[in-house]
């Protein structure tokens, strides 16, 4: 593969696999035709239309660490391009922030933040365009602008607002608005949710690598929904949101979501969200207040009627919108989640985190009315103020079950006929736990499936009814 050859250009073929490098090969004989070496207008007419920052493509490939220096007449040769490609598919996370650094028109070590988000923005919204058609996406139906985009920009760069753009160097803007190539290089490593989208946009616009090697970062960050019919309801989410979102629930509920409640289905009724809520395994609750913020919380196990809180450490609360965030539990205490109702010295409705009567997040019993205290920040998840006011009116709220759904079947009613009375009677269980009462069945839960109840297990079981 002739061609000036950059000291590195040999180490990085071998990243590849026989097959890419025949892939790259013909990628490439394919771009240049005769010409025998890339050029800018070759590579633009190339990049196709969805790539949006194709017009740094060129100034990326030519003036990364490997090239630059050794390109002749603006040419490139084979080995060059592959040594593009070996940092844009395969580099470290030192060399993919070089290549985006690059790709915002960055000059030596300082790159401008400004030009760096549009560079993000670009990515960003390539990788939207190219997973529209992914199965997962059809199933959606809701809109995504580019202020959604923006949101998860500003995350991902953890800055708090849109920094100017311009300058030519660091005395060119105003303070903060340039960093050095390690900081980019930081935050990359530290977005995986950018850097998979990243991944594949670079995927797509050269389609060299074996794809079984990559075929992860081809799933899509969103659920599969099956349950929704979207001529009758709608919901408060965009695509940005529900990939943030699902990309920071555990793994193993990512598949999946089911709708269980939306009050433009079911009303504004607390006792209506309790009945389609409760016992349905983990949900994602998504508010939104009359102010316009969106917010809510994840719960990692069946919601329950009870006067106490539970849960476990891997419930969180979040923020969508005006910014994004996710708020995971401090380990300050275990106050996780809280459901109560119809009871006169203890608050009736639900909450996530604080304490009672103080809660990270709190939907009253009256279903219209809530409030997010967090002075300076609530003690179980760290979260600021999730609302635009303290107290807020609900305006929206819809409930999301995660993961795959548990099909009823044969040992399931197996499972029933060992089900205490306390589990079917929530509020018999939680006046027991008010009184202090002991509940004789719990002991019997550790029984092993195959084993059989003696007589005296039984008896216990029969006299449960008479204590309540």
């Amino acid at each position: 593969m002739g061609g000036q050859e950059s000291k590195q250009d040999g180490q990085l073929w071998q990243m590849f696999t026989s097959s890419e490098k025949e892939n790259i090969h013909k990628m490439f004989v394919r771009i240049v035709g005769s010409q025998h070496a890339l050029s800018e207008p070759f590579l633009k007419k190339y990049a196709p239309s969805w790539f949006l920052p194709k017009d740094r493509l060129w100034s990326a490939m030519s003036d990364c660490h490997v090239n630059t220096g050794h390109v002749r007449d603006k040419k490139l040769s084979e080995d060059q391009f592959g040594g593009f490609l070996a940092l844009a598919l395969k580099g470290t996370y030192a060399e993919k922030a070089e290549i985006l650094s690059l790709l915002s028109g960055t000059v030596g070590s300082q790159v401008h933040m400004g030009k760096l988000y549009q560079a993000v923005f670009s990515i960003v919204k390539s990788y939207l365009e190219l997973s529209s058609s992914d199965s997962a996406n059809k199933t959606w139906k809701c809109e995504t602008g580019d202020e959604d985009i923006s949101r998860l920009c500003l995350d991902c760069l953890a800055l708090q607002s849109v920094p100017e753009d311009g300058g030519t160097g660091p005395q060119g803007g105003s303070g903060g608005q340039y960093q050095d190539s390690y900081e980019v290089e930081a935050w990359v490593s530290k977005s995986p949710l950018f850097l998979r989208m990243f991944d594949r946009v670079m995927y797509n616009l050269f389609p060299v690598i074996d794809k079984d090697s990559i075929a992860s970062t081809f799933q899509s960050f969103l659920p599969v929904i099956t349950n929704v019919d979207w001529s009758s309801t709608y919901t408060i989410l965009d695509i940005v949101s529900i990939s943030y979102l699902n990309h920071h629930i555990p793994r193993q509920h990512q598949a999946t979501w089911r709708l269980l409640y939306s009050n433009s289905i079911h009303g504004d009724s607390f006792s209506q969200l309790t009945r389609f809520m409760v016992g349905k395994g983990p949900t994602v609750m998504i508010v939104k207040d009359k102010d316009g913020h969106v917010f809510g919380g994840y719960v990692s196990e069946s919601w329950e009627i009870r006067p106490n809180f539970y849960g476990d450490s891997t419930c969180f609360l979040f923020t969508l919108k005006p910014r994004l965030g996710v708020y995971m539990a401090t380990g300050y205490n275990e106050n996780f989640v809280y459901l109560n109702q119809g009871q006169e010295t203890l608050p009736n409705g639900l909450g996530f985190g604080g304490q009672l009567n103080y809660f990270g997040m709190w939907i009253d019993y009256s279903f219209n009315s809530g409030h997010s205290k967090a002075k300076p920040k609530c003690t179980t998840y760290g979260s600021p103020q999730l609302s635009g006011s303290p107290e807020f009116v609900v305006d929206h709220l819809e409930v999301w079950a995660v993961g795959p759904e548990k099909k009823k079947n044969d040992s399931d009613d197996e499972d029933d006929a060992k089900t205490s009375i306390l589990d079917k009677d929530s509020g018999a269980k939680a006046i027991l736990e008010l009184a202090g009462r002991k509940h004789h069945s719990e002991g019997l839960r550790e029984l092993r499936e195959d084993e059989e109840m003696t007589d005296e297990m039984k008896r216990k079981m029969n006299t449960i009814p008479k204590l309540l």
